[in-house]
């Protein structure tokens, strides 16, 4: 078994991108909930995780082996090892972005949030 740039490289590649892509298409900048932003990463990591069973299945059609489900989600959930750092840190960026919108529309409003009463 070889293991060449288009087997491993290339769908490693593909996936750090859709990870870091979808979430521009999915949650809207101006999103200003967590719980938006939760509903649209959870979306982008379902997308990707189709993705990687889709390049999966696809492998396993041109090696001409028979189409299993374990086959092909089994290694596609592996491959949540390399792009689910990458997601949890795009979640992280786009969280703390959430927060300093809300911050900056507090001050806008005038509310002190630092205050306790």
């Amino acid at each position: 078994m070889t293991f060449s740039f288009a087997e491993v490289g290339l769908p490693v590649a593909v996936l750090m991108a859709l990870t870091v892509l979808v979430p521009v298409v999915v949650v809207p900048r101006a999103v200003m909930g967590q719980g938006r932003l939760a509903l649209g990463m959870g979306l982008v990591a379902l997308v990707v995780f189709v993705a990687a069973a889709g390049w999966f299945a696809l492998f396993h059609w041109r090696a001409g082996d028979v189409f299993r489900w374990g086959a092909v989600l089994g290694p596609a959930a592996m491959s949540a090892f390399a792009w689910g750092p990458v997601w949890a840190l795009v979640w992280l960026v786009r969280a703390q972005g959430v927060e300093r919108r809300r911050g900056e529309a507090a001050a806008r409003a005038g509310l002190d949030l630092g205050r306790e009463d």
